[in-house]
């Protein structure tokens, strides 16, 4: 049986997940006057962990690694279509 809301309830429904990241955003916003005093905040804090040892784990990737990444997925993408091109010219 599917459980609906009610009109009424889903008015008053709140997502904790999403009011823990609204609580969030607002301290961000009181502690730092900009995007990049938070980023800079962020790195210092990433820098201390790992010279205390931590294991940090980033999954940025600065936009001139992004090009070439792009370009090799694109030369290998080339390369297996003309692999596959080929042997099926050899077998027609």
């Amino acid at each position: 049986m599917v459980n609906l809301m009610k009109e009424e309830d889903f008015e008053n429904y709140t997502d904790p997940i999403l009011e823990e990241c609204y609580r969030m955003k607002e301290e961000f916003n009181a502690q730092f006057n900009s995007v990049e005093e938070l980023s800079a905040h962020l790195r210092q804090v990433q820098e201390e962990c790992k010279r205390r040892g931590m294991k940090v784990v980033s999954y940025y990737v600065p936009p001139e690694k992004r090009e070439d990444e792009k370009e090799a997925n694109c030369d290998a993408i080339r390369q297996k279509s003309s692999t596959e091109n080929t042997s099926r010219g050899k077998s027609q």
